[in-house]
Parts: structure tokens; sequence; C-alpha cells
């Protein structure tokens, strides 16, 4: 059926976290200044995409604080690994690094780029919804769930890619709650979001960023959160496994990773000046309407917070054998 999905607890990970204000200011005696005239920062999904959207916005603070300009280059495909091969051949000198989501960096599909990544720091986490056509007769997750039992094979489920995150979330959905939903794979977020609205594919996953024009407009209907946990930007939305299927959610948010080998220095500049970025008070407010709270992470909290993500997926994938049939 598909290649199997497994789950790496990735590298030994090692970062420095330090705090300062989003303001440029004068280089400190211990900053390297940054080696090359210009940065690609590669976003592996298309233009429009909620990575794109928070890319740009880091992009253009990063490039202030850095002193170069920051360009972005879409390379979207293969559930988001087009992109980390590319980054992950780059030389390693500062002039590529990569923006986003850790949850495909947790999950080994297509290729194994993600283990000549390095991470530099993390963003913050993004509340995923699912979404339901209008027309169709489940007005809420477990009248879908009702529906897909009794229905096997009828509902058709949108994902960005066969091995991503948002696939995973599926399989998981069709394991643990022994259901047949057909998985669509997309190359990203509005190819699946236009055949959604044209009536060609009935569920998807989406941001809540992204979603949030279609649910008000009612093209759209959020029946669920597959996050772990209730969400304070929708605290009347029940997750999936709270009261559909139990063990289901989808870990994933927004990070920067560079090519393996890239000098620690720079990384420790790159990661200071982003956590710097994300608590500055107006990309702090941004980040946090759009239901990405910006989380800036110590180096032991970020690489512990993937590896103990990782370990209940991985023994899922293997005792399930999701993607191997």
């Amino acid at each position: 059926m598909l290649h199997a999905l497994i789950v790496r607890s990735t590298l030994a990970w090692v970062l420095l976290l330090t705090q300062g204000s989003l303001i440029p200011t004068a280089q400190a005696a211990d900053e390297p200044a940054w080696p090359t005239k210009q940065i690609a920062l590669v976003v592996p999904y298309p233009p429009g995409a909620i990575t794109d959207t928070v890319g740009r916005r880091l992009g253009n603070q990063l490039g202030m604080a850095l002193g170069v300009p920051v360009v972005i280059e879409n390379k979207a495909g293969a559930g988001a690994n087009l992109g980390a091969a590319y980054v992950s051949n780059a030389q390693p000198n500062g002039a590529t690094i990569l923006f986003t989501s850790y949850g495909n960096i947790m999950i080994d599909s297509v290729t194994e780029a993600q283990h000549k990544l390095t991470p530099v720091a993390a963003v913050g986490p993004m509340t995923v919804v699912m979404l339901v056509r209008p027309d169709l007769p489940y007005k809420t997750i477990e009248e879908m769930v009702t529906y897909a039992r009794a229905h096997p094979q009828k509902i058709s489920f949108a994902s960005v890619g066969i091995g991503s995150s948002y696939h995973l979330l599926i399989e998981q959905m069709n394991t643990l709650g022994k259901l047949d939903m057909v998985h669509i794979p997309y190359k990203g977020g509005a190819a699946s979001m236009a055949d959604f609205l044209g009536g060609r594919v009935d569920v998807m996953l989406a941001t809540w960023l992204f979603a949030k024009p279609y649910v008000a407009d009612n093209r759209a209907r959020a029946v669920a959160l597959v996050n772990g946990e209730r969400s304070p930007a929708l605290p009347n939305l029940p997750t999936v496994n709270e009261q559909a299927v139990p063990g289901v959610k989808l870990i994933d948010g927004l990070g920067v990773f560079a090519p393996k080998g890239l000098p620690q220095a720079l990384v420790a500049r790159l990661n200071k000046d982003i956590n710097r970025i994300i608590q500055e008070p107006e990309m702090k407010a941004w980040l946090t309407n759009e239901a990405i709270p910006p989380t800036a992470m110590s180096t032991a909290a970020f690489e512990k917070m993937l590896i103990d993500e990782a370990k209940p997926l991985d023994k899922l994938i293997r005792e399930n054998k999701i993607g191997m049939k």
C-alpha cells in the first residue's frame, strides 16, 4: 500500500537558547557575522500554506536581525520531504535553512533527509482542525465516525501528502477507530482545499489560520481539533481523542532547521534571534491570535519534546503496521 512510516527519535541535538530584543542592535563581541550575503529560507509547502505565511514574517524579521536578506524559496512535494532533502544536501555555510513543520521531521517516510538536518529553533505548535463539508449528513465528530463505520470507503479524507503528519493522523483514525476512510494525498493545503470546496473530497485537516475564513462563511464545518488537547483559541471545539477515537492526536508545530554541520556558533545565533523574534510583542500577539502560541525552547526541552512525542507514534505504527499493508 505505502512505504513504512517510521518515527525516528532523530539525532542528539544541541542548541543554545538566549533572550533579547527584536530591534537590531550592534553585534555583540561573541556573535559571529553572518557568513553569506543572502539566506534562502526553504519552505517545503506551496505559497499560501501556514508555513509560507509564518515563514515570510519570520524571514523578514530574521533578515533585519542578521543584517542579510532572507528570501523565501517554496519547494513543495512528497509530504515536505522534497524541501527537507534540498536543505539537507545544501552546504552548511549559512546560505540555506529550512522552515517546516517539525511533525514531518519526526516522521521518516519518503526520504531520510531529516537525519542530515540540524534543529535550530521551534516557533510554536500549530492548532489543527478537522473540516467536513457542510452538505454532508454528519455534523459532529461522533456522527462522522459513526457514519464511517457504517459506510466503509465512503469518506474521502485529504492530506497534504503521503508520509506527512496529516497522513499519519488519518492512518491513526483508521487503525484505532477501526475505520476504512480513503486517503487522498495532495501536494499542499491549498490544493486539497480547492477540491474540498469543489465537493471532490469529504474531509480534510487544516491549521486554524488557514481554515478560519472557510469556517466563517460556512463553506467548511470544523468538527474537532486533532491536537492532543483543546485550544484556548477554540475552547468549545472537542478533540478527536476525547469524544470519538481515543489515542488519536497530531503533534505538529513550526520550526527552523539547518544542514548538518552548520557551525555551532551560527546555530546558536539563529536560535537566539528566532527566540527573540517570536517573543517580540507584535509578533507574539500575531502568532497567538493565529493559534500558534510562540514557544521559545531550550535545547534540552526541544529535544525532549520531539523524542517523547515520537515514541508513542513509533509504537502505534509498529504494532498496527500502519502504512505497511
